[in-house]
């Protein structure tokens, strides 16, 4: 009897399904991620035997025309088959799944069973999903280094954004390659599931520049400082400039730097001035309303600091209302002049840090290096005058220019030692933790150091803040392995390992991180950046410039 109510209920169910209408949307969603799927996992379309962007192009025309889900699951089993030979078979390997340091956060297969297909769909998608001999046409991992490649994907030729299926098959691309491929896809604020489903309404639009504000959008889901869109419609738009720049803190704008003293004269603006309002909104709902679907940050500390010194008052006008509290207590409400800029790099020029010495000593027994522009012997020189201090200052809240992690580590560490753990990439979102370098008889690149007795011995502070980014953060990590490390500032940029670029369906491209980070007790760097042992806190109306050093100062005297 209860077989006989389990097959009446699957008719039932079966019937029901047939006769359901399909919602457009998800039909896309549904499409987007069989054709994912086939892209990387199935044994042939992954090989590269097919032009899959087109086979894209024409099956999206066909489901436009299907209104109901018995029809749609028919269709996608007739695609599906087109690319099975006599030959084909989908072979799991079950070791894999068992391996030692697994990372399976990025995986997400649910909506193979929840998109009313059929059992007979449902039970190919989870055959090819479970696939494990695959081609690496579209993606392959670098035997090297272990970062994942797109080599073979150079774009769709007579991209047309007012094609609706060229919009899509932008989006489902680039989704799909971050799904599969993205180690630090799990991080994202918002499930990389869900923003697919936000992303299809977005790119339903036939406007030129609503599709640019999608791209924009879309790219800043993905939560990573790397990530910055060169071809920004919104960024590359704003014409107008303030003449200065400033430091966000406590949700005030502190100037900090004077652009073109000549200029900044008729707005009587100067260093310590604060902006608190913008445009009648408080200073950070004004940029996180304007800046947060465009940059892509894996912090709102990184955000910040892409925009103080330039973005945050351009504008396309050439003038911008505030509100401001002037160094002498008056409080004003008036516009400031915006002006053109020299060249259109210098609204980069304008973000790098300002340096007066890469090294001295203060107060007579407490060193100080800066690492932004010292050289391998230049800081050589330095760690010698050093020897007998009791203290050292080191300086990241910069990117260095010439030395790498080993330069400084050889004068911190007394023997070699592990500073950083890495997840890479190693099967369609799947990846390894803790991975070996291939290389690592020659050189482990997440060790550093040396057997010196002669390491320095007294306090290390490591200054650092939003601005060490990237290299900067590897290094740092490195520096905190040393045995008297303390680290003092605030939140760092949070994307440390290499960048990997992809080339997107309309030929522009985007970065991503590429590898997890981690420190060697299993802490991790990407998103949360550089631990903070003495954290910074600054005040708007006491700002000043020295701040940092004089809290390291305090530390190593204690």
């Amino acid at each position: 009897m209860k077989k006989i109510l389990l097959l009446i209920l699957f008719f039932v169910s079966q019937i029901a399904i047939a006769n359901t209408k399909v919602n457009t949307q998800k039909k896309v969603e549904s499409f987007i991620q069989i054709w994912g799927l086939l892209k990387y996992h199935h044994p042939e379309v992954s090989k590269g035997k097919y032009d899959f962007n087109n086979e894209f192009l024409l099956e999206f025309e066909k489901i436009q025309l299907i209104d109901n889900q018995e029809e749609l699951n028919n269709e996608f089993l007739n695609w599906i088959k087109k690319f099975d030979g006599s030959k084909i078979s989908y072979k799991s390997d079950d070791d894999f799944f068992k391996r030692k340091n697994l990372h399976s956060k990025n995986t997400d297969f649910k909506w193979i069973n929840n998109s009313n297909f059929t059992n007979q769909l449902i039970e190919i998608l989870t055959g090819i999903k479970n696939n494990a001999v695959f081609g690496d046409y579209y993606a392959s991992i670098n035997s090297l280094n272990k970062m994942v490649g797109f080599k073979n994907e150079t774009g769709l030729n007579n991209f047309d954004s007012t094609l609706k299926s060229h919009r899509m098959l932008f989006l489902s691309s680039f989704w799909n390659s971050m799904r599969y491929w993205n180690v630090n896809i799990y991080l994202t604020e918002q499930p990389w599931s869900e923003i697919l489903t936000e992303m299809i309404d977005e790119f339903d639009s036939a406007d030129q520049l609503k599709f640019e504000l999608s791209k924009e959008k879309l790219f800043s889901k993905l939560n990573d400082s790397h990530s910055n869109y060169q071809y920004s419609t919104t960024l590359n738009s704003l014409t107008n400039f303030p003449d200065f720049g400033g430091r966000i803190i406590n949700d005030s704008l502190v100037i900090d730097v004077i652009f073109n003293k000549n200029k900044i004269e008729k707005d009587a603006m100067e260093i310590g001035d604060i902006i608190y309002e913008i445009e009648g909104l408080k200073l950070r709902e004004y940029y996180l309303l304007k800046y947060q679907n465009v940059i892509s940050a894996s912090n709102e500390n990184y955000l910040k600091s892409a925009i103080e010194k330039t973005y945050l008052l351009a504008s396309n006008k050439d003038s911008i209302r505030v509100e401001l509290l002037k160094k002498n207590g008056d409080k004003q409400n008036r516009y400031i002049h915006l002006s053109k800029l020299k060249y259109f790099a210098e609204r980069y020029v304008r973000q790098r840090p300002t340096i007066e010495v890469n090294s001295k000593i203060i107060e007579e027994n407490i060193g100080y290096v800066n690492l932004y522009k010292i050289n391998k012997q230049e800081l050589k020189t330095a760690f010698k005058s050093f020897e007998n201090t009791k203290g050292l200052i080191i300086d990241l809240r910069n990117y260095p220019e010439f030395i790498s992690e080993a330069d400084i580590a050889n004068y911190l560490y007394p023997n070699k030692k592990k500073f950083l753990k890495a997840l890479a990439p190693v099967f369609p979102s799947y990846a390894a933790y803790d991975i070996e370098a291939p290389l690592k008889i020659i050189k482990d690149p997440f060790s550093s150091g040396r057997t010196n007795k002669n390491f320095y011995k007294g306090k290390v502070v490591l200054l650092v803040d939003r601005k060490t980014a990237s290299k900067a953060e590897f290094i740092g990590m490195a520096i905190q392995q040393s045995p008297n490390c303390i680290t003092v500032g605030e939140q760092t940029f949070g994307a440390v390992m290499n960048r990997t670029e992809v080339i997107l369906m309309d030929k522009t491209t985007i970065d991503f991180t590429g590898v997890g980070a981690f420190y060697p007790n299993d802490e991790r760097v990407q998103r949360n950046g550089l631990k903070i042992d003495y954290k910074i806190k600054e005040s708007a109306i006491n700002f000043h410039l020295n701040h940092y050093v004089e809290e390291a100062i305090k530390i190593i005297n204690q």
